[in-house]
């Protein structure tokens, strides 16, 4: 997958957000939720990702994120409905966040 060695265009940084993931789904902090494009840095092992707010990501559920071809750039996401847990034990997770400006 090609990666964005830029800011992307016309947007604003929210916040940077480091994630250890647990057995439990993790949200985004307040700020990094007012986000609408994102990169995810999945460091160490996989995690699974959600983005409709309904569902709870585990170890079988949601979209699988592998360390291995790590960065993942998402546009046009709801902040607030993007939830993380991990796939496998000591996860990590880094989370940049933009908006439009």
């Amino acid at each position: 997958m090609a990666t964005r060695r830029i800011t992307p265009a016309r947007k604003t940084s929210c916040a940077f957000q480091k994630i250890t993931t647990n057995s439990t789904a993790t949200l985004l902090n307040s700020t990094g939720q007012t986000g609408n494009t994102f990169l995810l840095s999945v460091e160490t092992q996989s995690i699974r990702v959600v983005f409709d707010g309904s569902t709870t990501p585990a170890v079988s559920t949601g979209v699988l994120l592998t360390a291995a071809n790590s960065p993942y750039y998402f546009e046009g996401i709801d902040g607030t409905k993007l939830k993380i847990a991990r796939a496998a034990a000591g996860a990590i997770v880094n989370v940049q966040s933009w908006r439009v400006a």
